[in-house]
């Protein structure tokens, strides 16, 4: 949408959403099964669960609701009547961000959890992408500006909506996994599209609605027998019934859960009491506290997410917390000496590069190399490895199916990596296969045997005990190879592909706005049904992060401010992308075929422009 004929006025509320009263006291934790605790005798807080005799459902409003946008420079508005979604002329890229709290009242170990956000505004394309990841809550919204907004943590969800959508749902159950406040950012990485959701000013608009599986509060004793149905056809009490009202007895009523299966946990609005301020009260409007005959109600501490998410790093896999990894593969295409060169590098970016990318070809020599290992050891500026292996002693059906030449390097290479470096380190085999294709039978070198190459090389270096490798599928950007009928045959597969990495370079070389990141991300190719690499990542790898293995800009005497205006776009464009975890540079001074340069310092407003973007708080990432 690219005017704001239809859009809501975006304007600051009473701040009724900021700083919820509802939330008095200090909640310890969850019960047992969280983590939260210790102690034998710690078997969770004795409280009146809001949700106590019904169905486990749950609607927390927001602790805060609002969103940031890349052409407002002030902070985000304290209770906006919409929340948008997307890009506008007006709003530049806008994402809404939503904190909340949950404690051990309302949420059980064993739940799911849906962020459920009605729909203003409805996008006015067809197929809109939605996203949701985890974020850092900040303190105050005060802070939460588009150059200032906390990196993308894990995505959990996404949906396409269309024209007709009254509200989105998006599944975080994996993000809630202790009592504390928790931090979401909605997104989108369609690059003309824009919607907008309903605020929370009134107590109508987003909620994070929790379902737990409930045990039955008066079990069935183990000799007690189930009363069968009253022949009569007498209605008798059920669960959504006060218990106040039905008369006392100590055998259960025909419809309670017995001691041996928990109450429904399906995703209705519940029946049965719930903390609302009525019984006909909206389940989407501020809950009323819960209330306890041992004290007053219990408010959340801060919890796992705010401690794992304060501070973005690596962790299993070299996936980052939040944020994403800054590399570079220096001076290809060149005979200088490429350590010395990202040394070089480093100093003219002025940023450490913590992914050194080197090209390594299988008859020439082990890897890494002393020089390559002594890059990684420096505890100033943390770097690690990501090793293209290249195979050229046998075709890819060959080396799949045993060549003897290929093993006996393999073996060597295992052993001396075994005995030399223990790091975790990115790995791929012959990137970008595509343009070495022969899809013809007997070849040796079709699609399929390109996949079952690469799992063999990994299988048998993993199987010699190599168990560092951080494995990434490389592709090629070039959306020729997209339509392909034998693409999707590359694949190795989910259990030997830890990332999938793409090679992108900048395409649109003029400076009518069109020169921008989103176009090496996600790039689409007019009527095709190809949906651009991010989305296609996040329809059929959603469980992967995403990986710029290659990304580079070249520099064009007649467009010379092309390459500052794809850095610049990139630093306000990751917005678009919280599955995208790592971008490596690929920087030469002549590229191979078209004889192009991609350094960055050839002129000074560009350098700047890089320098800016590496010091983006989306690369804010330790290495770990």
């Amino acid at each position: 949408m690219s005017d704001t004929d239809t859009r809501q006025p975006l304007r600051a509320g009473r701040g009724i959403v900021t700083v919820l009263a509802v939330l008095p006291l200090v909640l310890a934790g969850f019960v047992v099964g969280y983590g939260v605790g210790g102690g034998g005798d710690r078997l969770g807080i004795a409280v009146d669960e809001a949700w106590q005799d019904g169905d486990g459902t749950f609607d927390h409003a927001p602790l805060a609701a609002s969103f940031t946008a890349t052409a407002v420079a002030g902070p985000a508005p304290q209770s906006p009547a919409v929340l948008p979604v997307g890009y506008s002329a007006d709003l530049g890229i806008a994402v809404t961000h939503l904190q909340f709290a949950v404690d051990e009242s309302t949420v059980r170990p064993d739940h799911t959890a849906e962020l459920r956000l009605p729909v203003a505004v409805p996008p006015d394309s067809e197929g809109m992408t939605v996203e949701v990841a985890s974020v850092h809550p900040v303190s105050c919204l005060c802070s939460l500006t588009a150059a200032t907004a906390p990196p993308y943590g894990a995505v959990w969800d996404a949906v396409e909506i269309d024209a007709g959508a009254t509200e989105v749902v998006l599944d975080v159950t994996g993000a809630i996994n202790a009592p504390g406040r928790y931090g979401f950012a909605v997104t989108t990485p369609d690059r003309n599209s824009y919607l907008e959701f309903e605020g929370a000013e009134y107590g109508a608009g987003p909620n994070l609605r929790t379902i737990s599986a409930v045990p039955p509060v008066n079990p069935v004793p183990p000799t007690a027998p189930v009363p069968l149905p009253d022949p009569t056809g007498s209605p008798s009490p059920t669960l959504s019934q006060d218990p106040t009202d039905a008369p006392a007895s100590d055998a259960p009523s025909s419809t309670a859960p017995s001691s041996e299966a928990p109450a429904s946990t399906g995703p209705t609005a519940p029946t049965s009491p719930q903390p609302t301020t009525g019984p006909t009260a909206d389940p989407a409007l501020p809950a009323a506290e819960p209330t306890s005959p041992q004290g007053p109600p219990l408010q959340p501490e801060a919890g796992q997410t705010e401690d794992q998410l304060a501070t973005c790093r690596t962790g299993e896999k070299l996936i980052p917390t939040c944020g994403a990894l800054v590399g570079v593969a220096p001076a290809a295409h060149t005979s200088l000496p490429k350590e010395q060169a990202l040394l070089d590098f480093e100093t003219t970016v002025e940023r450490t590069q913590q992914v050194y990318h080197t090209y390594e070809r299988a008859d020439e020599r082990l890897w890494p190399t002393p020089e390559q290992i002594a890059l990684t050891e420096d505890p100033l500026k943390p770097r690690t490895l990501f090793v293209n292996w290249k195979p050229r002693m046998a075709n890819w059906a060959e080396i799949a199916a045993g060549d003897p030449e290929v093993d006996a390097y393999l073996d060597q290479l295992a052993e001396h990596i075994n005995a030399n470096f223990d790091k975790p380190f990115f790995f791929t085999v012959h990137h970008e296969p595509e343009n070495d294709v022969v899809q013809k039978e007997g070849s040796g070198m079709e699609a399929a045997d390109y996949a079952a190459m690469y799992r063999y090389v990994v299988e048998r270096l993993r199987g010699a005990g190599v168990d560092n490798l951080v494995t990434v599928m490389n592709y090629m950007g070039y959306l020729k190879w997209v339509e392909k009928p034998w693409h999707e045959d590359l694949y190795p597969g989910a259990d030997v592909v830890d990332w999938i990495g793409l090679s992108g370079y900048g395409q649109s070389l003029h400076d009518d706005g069109r020169s921008d990141f989103g176009e090496i991300v996600d790039q689409t190719k007019g009527e095709s049904a190809w949906p651009g690499f991010y989305h296609w990542v996040a329809r059929e790898h959603p469980d992967k992060p995403m990986m710029l293995a290659e990304w580079g800009v070249f520099y064009e005497e007649q467009y010379p401010d092309h390459q500052k205006a794809v850095f610049q776009a990139a630093r306000y464009q990751m917005a678009h992308y919280p599955r995208l975890k790592a971008i490596v540079y690929f920087d030469t001074p002549a590229d191979h075929k078209s004889g192009r340069n991609s350094q960055v310092h050839q002129h000074e407003d560009t350098l700047e422009a890089f320098r800016e973007l590496m010091q983006s708080p989306q690369l804010d990432v330790k290495l770990e």
